[in-house]
């Protein structure tokens, strides 16, 4: 479907260009002694502008045209980010399937979890490859996922982030083919990979699944906190559970500042095609040609790697405060062991060689050589009761010293933020492994409910 305006923003100017007077939420009445410019389009759900929750109008043109830009069937469009679209769809595959098993790849975000906790659903464990030599997960391997769902029958839905918050990219075409095979719904957390799938050769390799969900504010020009699923044919699926699980996930008063967002970014994907992408791709061709032959640091390449992110192996922490205090350049993360540094449809060739030419001269000036670090894998978890169980426990909880807490219960999530990836999670038995990757001081940790990891271990009564 060709999209080629933004409809919801010229609708939206069409209609305040009549001077309404707003009878009805939001109170800030586009009062501008109360409102700021950017908060001038924010209406509710008013005649002539459809309802989120049952898209009939304008935002199920945004939605037909999301689906047709990446190939689905469907798409549904969220304002509560990915995390609602991945709650959405995992209560969806609790319902569609009950009593039946998970097989979650364990480098998946905190959304997930959270998702698995509400439906109460049996997590298997999917544990994805790693290299000695890097400080992050890799890929899922497809092999994996066969040997387990030929083992177990009861296995019904798996959950995959691909591309990873790193850029590491799984094979999404082999796992999707897979999960057919055994009658297994694939849900793909594509957060990161909005952009790909958008053109035939730079971005071209999109990520595979019954329903893929991408953060449209990630990588492409919509406000933060707007993201769409889309449903692939053959999906079991029906739509109208996946639009229930919206009704229970996503705010009940959607923004239309956030919408309009959406629908500009889309008309713009849609008008323009793959070519608006141009300027960007080579923007970051030519950041990987200057960004080789570094001293101090080094430019991850593989084969499974995205090309949108720019992740630098090195003294990462270093990196990130020289780029931010000398060269006024902010970064996306920084650890002990690398560096990430996202780039976006908004970005130029000007703007990376900026880019590198800060990481070049920072490399310069900076003595020794690069230093290789250490990947510690998390261990293969042994769950002693489900998340949800575990859940009702949390008020119970004691904490304790990590060493006193070795064969004990978790009652907590801990997890590594940013991304998000749990550590540890409710339910599931410590090891001595658990707590020596706790007690190394180099992650930033952080216990479910936002508090920060402050040492001690909250485990079940």
């Amino acid at each position: 479907m060709k999209y080629d305006n933004d409809r919801l923003g010229a609708a939206l100017k069409l209609y305040l260009g009549t001077d309404p007077l707003p009878m009805h939420m939001p109170g800030g009445k586009r009062n501008p002694d109360f409102v700021s410019q950017a908060f001038m389009r924010d209406i509710t759900e008013i005649g002539g502008f459809d309802n989120l929750h049952s898209p009939q109008g304008l935002l199920k043109d945004m939605e037909d045209c999301a689906a047709s830009l990446w190939k689905a069937k469907n798409a549904f469009i969220s304002v509560n980010g990915s995390t609602a679209l991945l709650l959405a769809s995992i209560w969806s595959a609790s319902i569609l399937n009950p009593g039946t098993k998970i097989l979650t790849a364990m480098n998946c975000h905190l959304a997930v979890w959270n998702a698995i906790e509400l439906t109460g659903s049996t997590i298997v464990p999917l544990m994805p490859a790693f290299d000695i030599g890097l400080p992050f997960a890799g890929p899922v391997a497809p092999s994996d996922i066969e040997r387990t769902l030929a083992r177990d029958p009861s296995i019904k839905t798996v959950v995959i982030t691909s591309p990873t918050y790193e850029g590491v990219i799984s094979d999404t075409d082999e796992i999707f083919r897979i999960t057919r095979k055994y009658d297994a719904l694939l849900i793909t957390d594509c957060a990161h990979g909005a952009h790909l799938g958008l053109d035939d050769g730079f971005f071209g390799l999109d990520s595979k699944g019954d329903l893929v969900i991408k953060s449209l504010h990630k990588t492409l020009s919509s406000p933060t906190q707007t993201a769409v699923m889309l449903m692939h044919e053959g999906c079991p699926v029906d739509e109208s559970l996946i639009r229930r699980g919206l009704d229970i996930f996503e705010t009940s008063s959607p923004s239309y500042v956030l919408l309009q967002g959406v629908s500009k970014c889309l008309a713009g994907l849609s008008s323009k095609g793959p070519s608006i992408l141009k300027p960007w791709e080579e923007a970051i061709s030519y950041a990987e040609d200057n960004l080789k032959g570094l001293r101090n640091f080094k430019l991850w390449e593989a084969p499974v790697r995205e090309r949108s992110k720019f992740v630098l192996m090195g003294l990462g922490d270093i990196l990130f405060e020289y780029l931010r205090g000398t060269f006024n350049i902010e970064c996306e993360v920084s650890f002990p062991s690398h560096l990430i540094a996202m780039t976006g449809i908004g970005d130029t060739k000007a703007s990376l060689e900026r880019f590198c030419n800060a990481v070049r001269v920072t490399d310069e000036a900076m003595e020794g050589q690069y230093i290789e670090s250490k990947f510690i894998s998390r261990p293969y978890p042994r769950f002693k009761v489900t998340l949800k169980e575990a859940s009702g426990y949390r008020m119970l909880c004691e904490e304790m010293e990590p060493s006193k807490c070795i064969g004990r219960v978790s009652g907590e999530f801990i997890y590594g933020f940013p991304p998000g990836i749990p550590l540890l999670m409710p339910g599931e038995v410590i090891t001595e492994d658990t707590v020596k990757i706790l007690s190394r001081g180099d992650i930033h940790l952080m216990l479910g409910g936002g508090r920060s990891y402050r040492g001690l271990i909250p485990v079940l009564p």
